[in-house]
């Protein structure tokens, strides 16, 4: 994309009509916030919510305070999806502390200084120590991602499928050393795995990470003409390369359909109870509206639907 996470969050007017649900059945939430606390230590990574259970949130535009979303859903995001600059460390590190706090999972994503060569290779040992080591003190569990989706940005010296992997391992290795609660999950792109496309997505798998990192989107809206995609075929085809790793879903999305009310969300439930049963550990709502084909925001019958599956007993908490 031409735009940064944080420019697409942040940008935007459009307010939606709601889809309705009408017809849809959706399962009764429980009167519990959830029936998984997660423990640091143990499981297949720090903060593993064990088999059928996952972490459930989204990312929040600055502009629409993130208490505001809250008080609709009535509960706190389960996983929070934010965004920051290479310099914005210090950013990042308050937003993982006020996540503790809330009782949500951080899931922080931040752009390198310089190329992934220079990461990879040591050059940028200080701003990498810099960021990673602050995170043991939270004594929670932490999701870092560098570089989300890097495929936009791959091409030139220092940037390509190799280095990017390089980087990921060493920070993989400065996590372990320094802040073992931290989880870095490499985060692609759906389309790498599409084998349409005929990308060879093994370039770009990190064989140390231990969680895989995708976003997945129906790419579908009114007007562009693209396919209505399901979210279990998507992810099947993800999950070919992910080694039986658990799955980090760090983006996913589904636009209204403004003739079929209650079909948008509809998706969103059956890629819910898709992601509970095949291994995904965390999904991530993005929550903007920015887009040139219609928003992706949750409103109306999507966020009716993202509220009920918030309040399931399945949905996993980080420990108090």
């Amino acid at each position: 994309m031409s735009l940064t996470r944080r420019q697409l969050l942040g940008a935007g007017t459009t307010g939606l009509a709601a889809a309705g649900l009408s017809g849809l059945h959706l399962p009764a939430a429980t009167g519990s916030t959830s029936s998984s606390s997660t423990q640091l230590t143990g499981g297949r990574f720090p903060g593993d919510p064990g088999r059928g259970f996952l972490y459930y949130g989204a990312s929040v535009a600055w502009h629409r305070p993130l208490p505001a979303l809250e008080h609709r859903l009535r509960r706190p995001l389960s996983v929070h999806r934010s965004y920051f600059d290479p310099d914005e460390a210090r950013d990042l590190h308050a937003r993982v502390e006020d996540d503790r706090r809330n009782r949500r999972l951080p899931h922080v994503s931040i752009k390198p200084p310089g190329d992934w060569a220079d990461v990879a290779k040591g050059r940028r040992d200080r701003w990498l120590h810099r960021l990673i080591e602050p995170l043991r003190s939270s004594r929670v569990p932490v999701f870092l991602t560098i570089h989300h989706e890097p495929e936009d940005n791959a091409g030139g010296p220092g940037m390509g499928p190799r280095d990017f992997v390089a980087m990921q391992e060493r920070a993989i290795r400065v996590a372990r050393a320094n802040a073992p609660n931290v989880t870095v999950i490499p985060v692609l792109q759906h389309w790498t795995f599409d084998p349409r496309r005929n990308l060879h997505p093994g370039r770009w798998v990190v064989p140390s990470t231990k969680v895989f990192g995708v976003d997945i989107y129906n790419p579908w809206s009114p007007t562009n003409g693209l396919e209505w995609r399901h979210f279990g075929d998507k992810l099947d085809e993800v999950r070919r390369w992910s080694g039986h790793r658990p799955i980090a879903v760090a983006e996913f999305g589904c636009r209204r359909d403004p003739d079929k009310p209650g079909r948008a969300a509809r998706w969103m439930y059956n890629a819910f109870e898709y992601a509970r049963h095949n291994n995904v550990v965390s999904l991530s709502y993005f929550n903007s509206d920015n887009s040139r084909h219609e928003s992706w925001e949750l409103y109306g019958g999507r966020e009716e639907a993202f509220a009920r599956n918030l309040r399931r007993g399945c949905v996993a908490r980080i420990p108090s």
